[in-house]
């Protein structure tokens, strides 16, 4: 009898065993929070006021921060196309945030995705909260009959298990409007391909039910020997589309009520920094000036209201994050996942007079990273050039699959244990595409390069940026931008093109944009070994810019 029960204790913990090797070896589990449009100066002012306690306490202290980390289209639509392809815009295709051909949702490859690799490798894959602009309205461009208004609410992209996105736009019970993603409140989720609509009462505020929603998916998945995915994408701190008339400003965002009115008195926009408002920007394109004029005291004021209320916003933020990571411990799946905070992209806060992103400028392309898991450092910075394009094919590598992309970003995971190894990024594109018609945030199209620190003796820490623009009559008048970001951090004098000094400095970041601007396309060399070389010579076919 007692043989027969070690024999049966012994089978036992072998069976155990090998359901714990078979659920190690389909990956481990993964986490992506997604803020929107969440500046880094924003991210470090909220953690010096202790408004994200308990992102920093898992991801900050307890995980590690890349403290250079850009994205390369400062635009929800197609930096988002971007995390989930690891592609460029113009490679990815997803070029512009408004309809049309090459913008939006619709010009979205949905059966190409990290999503979709990660789904077919076994992984429970789930989205709750905001995907792409467009997405609900649009036509699916893998779909192309999926026309009516009906199938375009319900479309569920392809590579998710379990879909819980909120619809950008669309018609309920005929009547178009905004149906989800930018309110806060009266908002409409497609839960699997059912249509759940949500109220104003406080319950309903979408951080909330986002982080709700989260941590089911958690929870069922847990239920199972399936390892997740699971992105949770708020709207916060993004302004809000659906405010209600009588509210004080547009452009503004509600923070959850049991934060509003929070924060002390004295936290407000710093004004007084020479950036913000910039008094001449005569050293600009000669547009410039048209197109941002100095800010009003109105403005001023305004902004200040979205900058605290940005803030409040944050805090039903660090909540989503704390049930997320609560139900992880919960199913004992914390210690070996996976977890990344981020931004879709950053934000101006009337910084050279501008009041959105769009732009090349620090503010707009810098967002926070932090991540954490098995074998990450923690309490730990890096400072090599980190990209949203690298977070794809960082997602792969976790997980042992292969993108279906031809990935324009690498693997952080080298930089898990040791900053700057052999062969890192030293210069990345900063491009953007307007829309169809010209708009307060984005009337020009236009190519940049962005370098690294202690980057050659030729350039430097610099941002070179080359703007285009074919309905003007002289394309030409566009102009450049170009700025030594070590001797001019706030960007406040672009460099003089006719200073023969930096001549020398000009022409290799021209080169360099020769070299970035095409990369990836049909018969040009792959974005990586651009971004790594300058060996010009060695490539054909790049005209300057």
């Amino acid at each position: 009898m007692l043989i027969k029960a070690l024999l049966a204790c012994a089978f036992a913990l072998a069976a155990l065993w090998l359901l714990h090797a078979r659920a190690a070896d389909t990956g481990p589990d993964i986490v992506v929070l997604m803020a929107d449009d969440l500046d880094e100066p924003t991210f470090d002012t909220a953690l010096a006021l202790d408004l994200l306690p308990a992102i920093e306490a898992a991801m900050v202290d307890g995980g590690l921060r890349f403290d250079e980390s850009f994205v390369t289209d400062s635009l929800c639509c197609p930096s988002r196309a971007t995390f989930m392809t690891g592609q460029y815009p113009h490679n990815h295709g997803v070029r512009r945030g408004q309809f049309g051909p090459d913008g939006s949702f619709g010009a979205f490859d949905d059966s190409r995705s990290i999503a979709t690799a990660l789904e077919a490798a076994g992984y429970r894959t789930g989205l709750v909260g905001k995907f792409l602009n467009g997405y609900g309205y649009t036509t699916p461009r893998n779909h192309p009959d999926c026309t009516s208004a009906e199938c375009r609410m319900r479309y569920v992209p392809a590579g998710w298990s379990d879909w819980q996105g909120l619809p950008d736009y669309g018609e309920l019970n005929g009547s178009p409007g905004y149906a989800g993603a930018y309110c806060m409140y009266n908002y409409t989720v497609n839960d699997r391909g059912a249509l759940v609509t949500y109220g104003s009462a406080d319950a309903d505020y979408q951080t909330d039910v986002i982080a709700q929603r989260a941590g089911a998916f958690i929870d069922a998945v847990a239920a199972t020997s399936a390892p997740l995915f699971l992105v949770a994408s708020p709207l916060a701190p993004h302004y809000e589309l659906c405010l209600p008339a009588a509210h004080p400003s547009a452009w503004d965002v509600r923070p959850a009520p049991r934060h509003a009115g929070s924060l002390p008195p004295y936290v407000n926009l710093d004004v007084s920094k020479p950036s913000f408002d910039e008094a001449d920007v005569g050293d600009k394109p000669a547009w410039f000036a048209q197109e941002y004029a100095s800010l009003d005291t109105t403005q001023v004021s305004t902004l200040n209201r979205q900058f605290r209320h940005r803030l409040e916003a944050l805090r039903a933020v660090d909540a989503l994050f704390a049930t997320v990571r609560a139900r992880l411990v919960a199913a004992g799946r914390w210690d070996d996942a996976y977890v990344i905070f981020t931004s879709d992209n950053g934000w101006l806060y009337g910084e050279h007079r501008v009041v959105g992103k769009v732009l090349a400028y620090e503010e707009s392309i810098r967002v926070p990273l932090l991540l954490r898991g098995p074998g990450v450092a923690t309490g730990a910075h890096r400072a090599a050039l980190v990209l949203n394009n690298d977070l794809a094919p960082t997602l792969a590598a976790l997980a042992g699959v292969v993108l279906p992309t031809v990935a324009d970003g690498r693997s952080l995971e080298p930089l898990f244990a040791q900053d700057h190894p052999p062969a890192w990024r030293r210069r990345f594109l900063v491009e953007h595409f307007r829309d169809a018609a010209p708009s307060p945030v984005s009337w020009l199209d236009f190519l940049g390069v962005r370098t690294a620190s202690g980057d050659d003796e030729d350039t430097g820490m610099q941002l070179f940026v080359d703007w285009r623009n074919d309905w003007l009559v002289d394309p030409t008048a566009a102009g450049s931008e170009h700025y030594d970001l070590v001797a001019d951090p706030l960007q406040l004098q672009s460099v003089d093109p006719r200073n023969g000094a930096r001549e020398a400095q000009r022409a290799a970041l021209q080169a360099d944009l020769a070299l970035l601007r095409d990369c990836g396309q049909p018969d040009h060399v792959a974005c990586i070994d651009a971004e790594r070389m300058r060996e010009h010579v060695f490539f054909g076919g790049f005209d300057g810019p």
